[in-house]
């Protein structure tokens, strides 16, 4: 058990925690959400025991083992990948040196000696077993395997890693303990796709609880059970994953913000009744109770609106059809051949993301497209009119130090006044003497913001992204998936967050043995189709409408537009005016059956709530008069009838919201 109880903590004259009580039981899984800055990793912190609270305490159960990833990882022992999972193991590694020479006496060793001996092994064995001595290694290799290390990279020095792959090692070695209780800062950087799959499937049937910053919403989707808000210093609790959270909270905000509009409605009948009678004898005992009954009304709190902004892409040229063809494309690194032969066509309108595992060729083949790199043989064709802007995966490579965030604007915008640019750099959260800041003090996500400010001024109808949302925190992502979303132009992209590629891919190229394959849809369709799992309900639907069949996955490029394909091919005429218009009727009769229990039940959903308003407007017309208040119980009975109503309507009001979404859900996944 871990007790949090009052924990304040500062930095400077920063209050980060204000009063933070939490208690987290053996088992929990928790994802712990906030926007950047808000005291998650210091909360993190605080339970690990690295730094202390100010004011409050944190009280952990003694025996309570605690294993703590920081983002910056761990301090690991030196030796080789696989010594540095095994050293915290030094009582396992004592056990065995024992039993090897208790094995070793015995070879020489008789009669009641060897007895001794074999009693002490035995003991000793048994115990070696209970601590896992005999799987240890076995399963450290097998997480090193999931984590991306090679079976020769066991044996190798760890100083030889980058900083990501010693990040990997850190979260092995955790995973290897298995402590009590795992505390995750961002444990998805430096993994890639599999890897993060691996981890999740690792980590669901790990009996540790578990609390996890990050974000990845699909980790938390997947993995949290209760998602611990941090907002202004104070922590709520939400039952259920991300998405869960957004939905609740949402609704919970509704639902006090029309409380709270009908408890105004309500102070204000009650002051207006209060000022014109106040004066009034035959009504001075009447006005007393209603002050008496201001004083004791409740007053709900809204919750405040989330700090989100947006922002939009400008529109852009027509590009042509097809707006880039690679062909034969090869690129080696001495003797790593990356790129076999590459073969891709992307066509106007494409939303394109690029998967795979690191190291495979997504940033070059990224960057030998937008002609920052060459390539060793092969074709790249851009279509006429194609304008290609590029954002790269280490940001601070296309900004310049020694400019200030305002400078960097108008170097890019030189026609465009100083007030244009602060105000569209206020949209990315630069404000007031922000934008004189220097590039090189930048943060990682705020040099991203600002490499987005300077796209949003010219982004060409061709972007080209390598790892867009890195260092942006849940409320900039979505920022950016509303923008992209919005975008007109051709997208072609490198992303590790599966929820950001669902929300913005229509295509996944994924990468295989140097080249790429094609698959329609985000990355969930990806996986389904790579798997030879049933076509989504989008799919299903287009072949239910007699489109393309569930098996007709594009080969290693895109096949050529269809107008294209008919004439290349010699496809079939297209069917009679009349055998289309009987297809289009019997889709839409289809769709209209399938879609006629929910319109039902929002109808019958309005059925029930129209009257209840009625009869509220009624109330409330009631009891504005002051004949009603000649009888108290008349005032008594229309208030308890009016609340009783005000609760009934907020159930349904809930039950509509449902209702309409999921009609909406489904009219979208029939098409």
């Amino acid at each position: 058990m871990i007790r949090l109880n009052g924990v304040t903590k500062a930095y400077g004259v920063h209050e980060v925690l204000t009063g933070v009580d939490w208690q987290i039981s053996p088992g929990s899984r928790v994802g712990l959400v906030g926007p950047n800055g808000a005291g998650k990793t210091t909360i993190l912190r605080l339970i690990a025991g690295v730094e202390e609270a100010d004011r409050g305490s944190v009280d952990v159960l003694r025996g309570t083992s605690l294993g703590y990833l920081a983002q910056e990882g761990a301090r690991l022992a030196e030796g080789t990948v696989l010594d540095a999972l095994l050293a915290p193991f030094t009582d396992v590694a004592a056990m065995e040196r024992d039993l090897e020479l208790l094995h070793e006496e015995m070879a020489t060793a008789t009669g009641e000696r060897l007895e001794s001996i074999t009693r002490r092994a035995g003991d000793l064995q048994h115990k070696f077993e209970a601590a896992g001595g005999f799987d240890l290694e076995a399963r450290a290799k097998a997480i090193l395997g999931g984590l991306g290390f090679a079976p020769g990279d066991h044996a190798r020095p760890l100083r030889e890693f980058s900083g990501g792959y010693r990040m990997r090692a850190a979260l092995g070695a955790l995973l290897l303990r298995r402590p009590d209780y795992l505390l995750l800062d961002e444990p998805t950087n430096h993994l890639d796709l599999e890897a993060v799959a691996w981890l999740e499937n690792f980590l669901a049937d790990l009996p540790s609880a578990l609390i996890v910053v990050s974000h990845d919403r699909t980790f938390l989707n997947r993995l949290a059970r209760s998602i611990a808000e941090m907002d202004r210093g104070r922590l709520r609790l939400w039952a259920g994953n991300y998405d869960r959270f957004r939905e609740e909270k949402e609704k919970t905000r509704e639902l006090a913000a029309k409380k709270a509009a009908s408890e105004a409605h309500r102070v204000e009948e009650v002051e207006r009744f209060i000022e014109r009678f106040r004066y009034k004898a035959t009504k001075a005992r009447q006005v007393q109770s209603r002050i008496k009954m201001l004083e004791k009304m409740e007053r709900t709190e809204v919750m405040a609106e989330e700090q989100t902004w947006r922002f939009t892409f400008p529109p852009v040229t027509r590009s042509a059809q097809r707006v880039v063809l690679l062909s034969g494309v090869d690129k080696a690194y001495a003797d790593n051949r990356v790129l076999r032969g590459l073969h891709l066509e992307i066509w106007r309108g494409d939303r394109v993301a690029l998967v795979g595992p690191n190291g495979c060729g997504k940033s070059t083949l990224l960057q030998i497209t937008a002609g920052r790199l060459p390539a060793d043989s092969g074709t790249i064709e851009i279509g006429d009119k194609v304008v290609l802007h590029y954002f790269a995966q280490h940001v601070l490579e296309t900004l310049t130090p020694g400019r200030s965030v305002l400078d960097e604007m108008q170097a890019w915008a030189p026609s465009k006044s100083p007030g244009q640019l602060r105000s569209l750099l206020g949209i990315f959260q630069f404000s007031g003497d922000e934008v004189f800041k220097r590039v090189e003090v930048l943060s990682g996500g705020e040099k991203n913001r600002l490499a987005l400010a300077r796209l949003t001024l010219d982004p060409g109808n061709f972007l080209l992204l390598d790892e867009p949302t890195n260092h942006l925190d849940l409320p900039t992502r979505e920022a950016l998936e509303d923008a992209l979303a919005g975008f007109a132009g051709t997208l072609l992209f490198v992303s590790h967050d599966r929820y950001f590629i669902n929300k913005v891919a229509t295509k996944v190229a994924a990468f295989e043995n140097g080249g790429v394959r094609l698959y329609d849809g985000g990355y969930d369709d990806y996986l389904a189709a790579a798997r030879g799992i049933a076509p989504t309900a989008r799919a299903a639907a287009v072949a239910r409408a007699g489109g393309p069949g569930p098996g007709a996955l594009p080969a290693a490029s895109s096949a050529p537009r269809p107008a294209a394909a008919a004439e290349k091919t010699g496809a079939a005429a297209p069917r009679s005016h009349h055998a289309q218009r009987r297809l289009d009727a019997e889709t839409r009769t289809r769709r209209n059956k399938e879609l006629r229990s929910f319109r039902d039940r929002v109808a019958a959903l309005e059925k029930t709530i129209e009257p209840l308003e009625t009869r509220l407007k009624e109330i409330e017309a009631a009891m504005a008069s002051p004949d009603t208040y000649a009888d108290p119980g008349a005032a008594r009975r229309l208030g308890e009838e009016r609340k009783s109503i005000e609760v009934e309507l907020a159930h349904l009001y809930d039950d509509w919201d449902h209702a309409t979404s999921e009609l909406q859900e489904e009219e979208a996944r029939l098409g």
